[in-house]
């Protein structure tokens, strides 16, 4: 039986250039989360999330591992047999080129540029249809605000994603609130009504993201200041726990992204600013350990991770046989 599988992920690799660790003969695990209806499927290959199109049944909570290979620049996925009862069948892989992006893009009306690829992995990551006249809608807003485009398509996006109307002045505001850049003793009434007002719209609506920034104050003086990031995906289950801090003495910076299946973490991604990263990561895994944890750490780029950590979203491109 011929079929096509499609698989859209989270982080596209921009040079085009398979994923790290997909090498001949390695084995990765893939999951199928949830039946969408008409042949698609929420999965994950190799802990990223995935939307699989294919002609076979597949059951939700169904797992298996693939072995991988490669031909002709091409990758393929294979099922390991003994260990699943889901018919022989190879997917194969490959991953959007930098052409191939360009043209999407354009077809969308988007110009072909980062701002644009940031806009698609945060709809990705928010599960929204890629609809042109919002795409182009939230671009044309994002790039007023200089220096924060990549951000300000975010929370748009999960704005538009929780149906939440607002003004730039709004938003403008909330930039500023969640970057830390408004003085907590700001007399400015009605700068800190704005920030507030759409912020506590975003929280009173329970799905997609919740945001709480945060100060740390000692004797009344300022500390640190950071963002936590609550993403709860459709089925109410928390995804991603983020945890952004900015220490104010010495410009040291941290960014973890943890994130869940079925209420336990599962993997911790981080990067830092101005300190010992690789320290730090070591010391964090064997704290884990001790206690009984063996949850995965990764020290990553910071774009990856900051903001909604929608950088890591990927886009490939399956087709094959089953």
């Amino acid at each position: 039986m011929n079929a096509g599988v499609i698989v859209q992920t989270g982080q596209l690799s921009r040079l085009g250039v398979a994923p790290k660790g997909l090498q001949n003969g390695s084995q990765v695990l893939v999951r199928i989360i949830a039946d969408k209806g008409g042949g698609k499927y929420e999965g994950s290959v190799a802990g990223a999330r995935v939307t699989i199109t294919s002609k076979q049944a597949l059951a939700a909570g169904t797992s298996f591992t693939a072995s991988i290979s490669s031909k002709n620049g091409q990758i393929f996925l294979t099922p390991n047999p003994v260990e699943t009862n889901i018919a022989q069948q190879t997917f194969e892989l490959s991953v959007i080129q930098n052409e191939q992006l360009a043209g999407l893009l354009q077809n969308l009306g988007l110009n072909a540029d980062d701002l644009s690829y940031h806009l698609m992995q945060q709809l990705k990551q928010l599960g929204m249809k890629m609809d042109s006249t919002l795409l182009s809608k939230i671009y044309n807003i994002s790039v007023k605000f200089k220096g924060k485009e990549k951000r300000a398509a975010e929370l748009i996006s999960i704005l538009a994603k929780k149906g939440i109307d607002f003004s730039e002045e709004e938003l403008l505001a909330l930039l500023q609130e969640l970057d830390g850049e408004t003085d907590s003793g700001d007399s400015n009434n009605n700068s800190k009504n704005s920030e507030y007002k759409l912020l506590n719209k975003i929280n009173s609506i329970k799905n997609t993201w919740q945001m709480l920034p945060y100060e740390i104050v000692s004797n009344l003086a300022p500390l640190a200041k950071g963002n936590l990031g609550f993403f709860v995906d459709d089925a109410g289950q928390l995804s991603l726990l983020n945890l952004s801090c900015s220490w104010l003495s010495n410009n040291h910076k941290y960014l973890f992204s943890l994130e869940y299946d079925k209420g336990f973490c599962q993997n911790i991604k981080m990067s830092g600013e101005g300190i010992d990263i690789s320290k730090l990561a070591d010391i964090l895994d064997k704290r884990l350990l001790s206690n009984g944890k063996n949850i995965s750490i990764e020290i990553v780029d910071p774009e990856l991770i900051e903001g909604t950590a929608c950088g890591q979203e990927e886009f490939y491109v399956f087709g094959g046989e089953v």
